[in-house]
């Protein structure tokens, strides 16, 4: 076998490999956004067979269109066994093949010290030792590709922190914008790369070095490109996240005015009463001595009528909790609910009406919904404090399997909008972390119980 074809075959082998080892971290890429680590495996597998086969393949294919067979292919694979969030899957595939591109691009540029430190070398004029040091080289280059991309996963995991939201489409256009400029940049450098050696016969590289510090800035600025976006990405998504949290704390301070203003009203007639009681008592004894019995009697009924009081059946040591709960338990009877409390306010320490009436409103709102679609809806609620912890706890029944959110450990919302709610239960998590507390939920058979825990001390 002569030298030439020993050159061939190595250099072969060590592509190969490279594609390995990219292989591997492909599919380290993907485990964070998808359910199954298989899944993130069989990517990595369709990642290497495609691109080795796009690199054996007895033919030349201009490197886009080998990028974009591989961006496909990889998608594919990445939905075979996981059909959700298609579009952040799009996204996905474009990024990793942009992270491989990058990596190459910006690798180019040792390349050109390494080949002159190892079998370049001017004194280098045995062929089996400058073969020897031709595979030290490629074995480098394959570490320098393969440690940039892995530190370009790394990074991008880092900033991507929101992975199992759901993005829809119009939010893909918007990200693949700057890939498209970016790959269209790339395709341009090739095809100018590739028509200046077909009218010279010499690499472009060779006459002007620069060129490979131009391709490496160029991969450079399209990896911050990258970053900046998926930056940008993640901010838009909590800005989006904070103006509904915002509505929903409005909303929900709003409904707790509501109780309140109840409860004002409600002093405000015990006043009225005990102010003109002295009054009604007189009437009713002038009546009685009279004989007026039946009088007595009519008088009695209108001023009963005269003062409707609300129908206030929880005594939990708080006027907010007793009007949520009191309300709550009208809307769960009407449902056709079991309604079992014992509940109780923190009788010490300091801790704010609204936030516990806020959580308490949210549980049993959720509760309500959940054991209204249920068998034998039950819910049962109650509250204790231990020392300095206070917990409030929400049972109910529930038919059906709860699915958690794998980024907030908080369970998935029910509802069609999947964008605008499931924020409550966010909401309460931020009101007990005021409190150096949290929130858990939990299944128990056909039983969802609900967990808040504040700590409360004094």
């Amino acid at each position: 076998m002569n030298m030439e074809r020993m050159w061939d075959i190595a250099s072969t082998i060590s592509a190969i490999a490279g594609l390995f080892v990219s292989a591997i971290l492909v599919a380290r890429f993907y485990i964070p956004y998808v359910m199954k680590k298989k899944v993130a495996f069989l990517v990595g597998i369709v990642f290497f067979a495609a691109m080795t086969i796009l690199y054996l393949i007895p033919f030349p294919m201009p490197g886009a269109v080998a990028y974009i067979v591989g961006i496909i292919a990889v998608f594919v694979a990445s939905m075979i066994f996981d059909r959700r969030n298609i579009s952040q899957k799009v996204f996905l595939s474009m990024t990793i093949y942009m992270f491989l591109w990058i990596a190459q691009a910006i690798a180019a540029l040792p390349w050109k010290l390494i080949s002159n430190f190892t079998y370049a070398r001017e004194m280098m004029n045995v062929q089996e030792k400058q073969f020897a040091w031709f595979i030290v080289a490629l074995v480098l280059l394959v570490f320098i590709e393969n440690i940039l991309l892995f530190l370009e996963i790394f990074i991008s995991e880092k900033v991507y922190v929101r992975k199992n939201e759901q993005m829809d489409w119009r939010e893909l256009t918007l990200l693949a914008s700057p890939y498209v400029a970016i790959i269209a940049g790339y395709w341009i450098c090739s095809f100018l790369s590739d028509a200046y050696v077909n009218e010279t016969g010499v690499y472009v590289w060779n006459n002007y070095p620069i060129y490979d510090g131009i391709r490496a800035l160029f991969g450079i600025i399209a990896f911050l490109a990258t970053i900046t976006v998926m930056y940008s990405y993640q901010r838009m998504k909590q800005s989006q996240e904070d103006a509904l949290q915002n509505a929903l704390v409005s909303k929900q301070v709003e409904e707790l005015s509501g109780h309140v203003h109840t409860i004002e009203t409600l002093y405000s007639d015990i006043c009225g009463i005990r102010h003109d009681i002295n009054d009604h008592i007189m009437v009713l004894g002038n009546l009685l001595e009279k004989g007026n019995t039946d009088e007595a009697v009519t008088y009695l009924n209108e001023w009963q009528n005269g003062f409707p009081m609300p129908e206030i059946n929880a005594k939990t040591g708080n006027p907010v909790t007793d009007i949520v709960i009191s309300e709550k338990r009208r809307e769960a009877e009407e449902t056709g609910i079991d309604f079992i409390q014992n509940f109780h306010y923190p009788s010490s320490g300091k801790v704010e009406s609204v936030d516990i009436g806020v959580i308490l409103n949210n549980a049993l709102s959720n509760a309500i919904r959940a054991a209204s679609e249920s068998n034998n809806p039950r819910i049962e609620v109650k509250a204790w404090k231990n020392n300095n912890a206070y917990l409030i706890q929400v049972k109910n029944s529930f038919s059906g399997k709860m699915t958690l959110n794998p980024q907030t450990g908080l369970p998935e919302t029910s509802k069609d909008d999947k964008k605008s709610h499931g924020y409550g239960l966010m909401n309460m998590k931020r009101i007990t972390e005021k409190y150096y507390g949290t929130i858990q939920l939990e299944q128990e058979k056909n039983m969802v119980i609900f967990t808040a825990l504040m700590m409360i001390p004094g």
